[in-house]
């Protein structure tokens, strides 16, 4: 460490090459320790590259390291000078017998990245594939994909070569980085180079056996890519990779669940399938035990996207997700998300109960995101609603100002109520949220208080009063609210036209000169709709569906056509983020699949959907009449209702008034 210091006499680069270029030995190693110190600090010591390269003459492997670490360094500054080093490569790789020699210069090689040089080093670098030892073989096959960054069009010779020594090799350890440097440089060129037959395929599961853990994780990697040729081939690759599911490494087992998963779709014993769903959940939940969030939080967001494929897997494990105190809110944040997907017609009073405990967190984002799942949940199914607006209502008592969490309450009770209108019967809801409208401040919570005034505007005492107060700031209001604010003020109109005419009157006067033209639009509709045909106007905006309606939220992560590849890339970064590897990353190319649809392995009940006839049968029954069948189109609510025909008489012309 002593060549750190900061006390430089002047002319130590003159010293340093009187010592580079002395007979002695220990002084020319002596020196090249002290020219790797001042690069290592930031000095510039490009001059005594001559000097340097010279020394590579001695057999010292000590030395070599060194000036092959020089060479790394300043071979991108001095190309020319470099091109002298090439005699001195060729000499280590081909007549050196020490294999670390030959192994530490084609290492130097492939780090080099001057594609000038490429073209004198492709004949060393196919002897090293062919080398008798196989750590200069392991090393030389990592140096192919760097050489093929720089300089392609060199080496379609050495990708053949590479085919060729996949077929014949035996030693594990090369296989693995074999298989490995084929798939980068597969990534690069965009096409498949390994060619797999069922003697490479037995040959590749023998090594994994005899793998360290990172040659296993590049073998079943790679495997889980394979399209297997049938369900017997298949079994196979699924038997031997089987003891992985229990390894220690969390990336090895992780590795493995991922072939597995995949070689599913290719079975067709269905017991079989579900024997193996059985082995393959409890791994998974093992990898959870880990003390380390980061490893939880990659395990999590994998298993998001496994539960779009697989919803059978953790049907009756959903205790294994419920949040603990002490966790960070990232996982937390995760585990509700799964919870909404394992929930069924079975288990949601359990997972119901369980958020309801998360709703008295200190986190406001959290408890935001806990109400969200209540509301979910309630879409997807019906029996849950009860209980959800229940949770909720119970949470509204308890509001004593604006947070996150009441937003999102607001939001949730309104997709609630538009799933079921008669569910503000239940527990005063009405009562309970009118008395707490003013802590709505984001617009999409704006929107869904001003629905709620004008859907149930004749269950609530002062909703006229409320809607006027809302119509003084129309033009200050975000362009969603300001859009409800028109159809929930006609829909008071239509309920209380006597009541309602000045406050109608200043909506269409407010709303005619707002400067968003989709709020404009739709004020000069209802304007000639009211003042042509107002009964129209009623069927249309007033529309009750009667009992509950038939629709869900859609958890889905990925299309079908994207979930193939998302499953096969499981375990990478651009997982992590939900995304395909091409969008997150330019340059990389998706190897096309020839499976064109995912299939879902599911239990029986695991949604509440009608089935298609049932369906069909449904819309038609609440289809309206036939003269109701002109929609406000600006207009994205439910369909309107031809109730309350209490009011019909006491009809006044809006065209008039205004």
């Amino acid at each position: 460490m002593a060549y750190f210091g900061n006390n430089q006499q002047r002319g130590e680069l003159q010293e340093l090459y009187i010592d580079l270029n002395d007979l002695n030995f220990e002084k020319k190693k002596e020196a090249i320790k002290k020219v790797i110190a001042y690069m290592t600090v930031g000095k510039d010591v490009s001059q005594l590259f001559q000097s340097v390269i010279k020394c590579l003459e001695f057999q010292d492997i000590e030395m070599k390291k060194l000036i092959y670490l020089y060479i790394v360094n300043y071979s991108r500054q001095k190309p020319d000078d470099a091109i002298m080093v090439i005699q001195n490569f060729r000499k280590d790789v081909r007549k050196s017998e020490n294999p670390l020699v030959r192994a530490l210069a084609i290492r130097t090689f492939g780090c080099l990245r001057v594609p000038k040089l490429n073209e004198y080093l492709i004949e060393p670098l196919k002897d090293c594939i062919q080398d008798d030892d196989p750590y200069v073989r392991k090393t030389a096959v990592l140096c192919v994909p760097k050489v093929f960054e720089v300089s392609p069009e060199l080496c379609p010779a050495i990708l053949e070569q590479l085919q060729k020594l996949l077929e014949k090799e035996s030693n594990a350890l090369v296989l693995a980085n074999l298989i490995q440097s084929m798939r980068e440089i597969e990534v690069l060129y965009g096409k498949q180079l390994i060619i797999l037959n069922p003697k490479i395929i037995q040959k590749l599961l023998l090594a994994v056996d005899e793998c360290i853990e990172w040659g296993q994780i590049f073998i079943l990697d790679y495997l889980a890519t394979h399209d297997p040729v049938d369900s017997k081939q298949a079994e196979t690759i699924i038997e031997r990779s089987l003891p992985r599911l229990s390894h220690i490494n969390p990336t090895v087992t992780f590795c493995a669940v991922k072939l597995i998963l995949k070689y599913l779709d290719y079975l067709d014993n269905g017991d079989l399938v579900k024997n193996l769903c059985k082995k393959i959940s409890p791994s998974i939940i093992s990898l959870l035990s880990w003390n380390q969030p980061e490893i939880q939080y990659t395990i999590l967001r994998n298993i998001s996207l496994i539960l779009q494929k697989f919803p059978i897997l953790f049907e009756n494990e959903v205790k294994v997700f419920f949040c603990s105190f002490n966790e960070p809110y990232y996982i937390k944040y995760e585990k509700l998300e799964i919870m909404v997907r394992i929930c069924d017609s079975k288990n949601f009073l359990q997972v119901l109960n369980e958020l309801k405990i998360y709703i008295n967190e200190a986190d406001p984002h959290f408890v935001r995101k806990t109400i969200k799942s209540i509301g979910k949940i309630a879409i997807m199914y019906d029996k849950a609603l009860q209980e959800a607006v229940t949770i909720l209502i119970e949470f509204a008592k308890n509001v004593q100002q604006a947070n996150e969490p009441v937003q999102e309450l607001f939001i949730q009770m309104q997709i609630l109520y538009r799933k079921n209108r008669y569910l503000y019967k239940s527990n005063d809801s009405l009562k309970i949220l009118f008395n707490i409208l003013e802590y709505a401040n984001e617009p999409e919570a704006k929107s869904a208080c001003a629905w709620i005034v004008g859907e149930f505007a004749e269950f609530i005492p002062k909703s006229v009063e409320k809607m006027q107060e809302y119509i003084d700031h129309f033009l200050l209001e975000d362009r969603l609210v300001q859009l409800q604010l028109l159809t929930s003020g006609v829909k008071l109109y239509i309920k209380y036209p006597s009541l309602c005419s000045a406050l109608i009157q200043q909506l269409i006067n407010s709303a005619k000169d707002s400067f968003n033209p989709d709020v404009r639009d739709r004020t000069y509709i209802y304007w000639r709709l009211l003042s042509t045909d107002p009964e129209l106007v009623k069927n249309l905006v007033c529309y009750q569906v009667k009992g509950s309606q038939q629709f869900q939220k859609d958890i889905r992560l990925w299309e079908t056509k994207d979930l193939i590849i998302a499953l096969e890339n499981m375990g990478s970064i651009s997982n992590l983020f939900h995304k395909l590897p091409n969008q997150l990353y330019k340059n990389i190319k998706v190897r096309n699949n020839h499976q064109k649809e995912a299939k879902i392995y599911k239990v029986d009940d695991k949604l509440e959907s009608p089935s298609k006839e049932q369906q069909i049968k449904n819309d038609q029954q609440n289809q309206p009449p036939q003269q109701n069948q002109d929609l406000d189109l600006l207009n994205f609510e439910e369909p309107a209702s031809n109730n309350n025909q209490s009011n019909n008489k006491n009809k006044i012309d809006v065209y008039d008034l205004i």
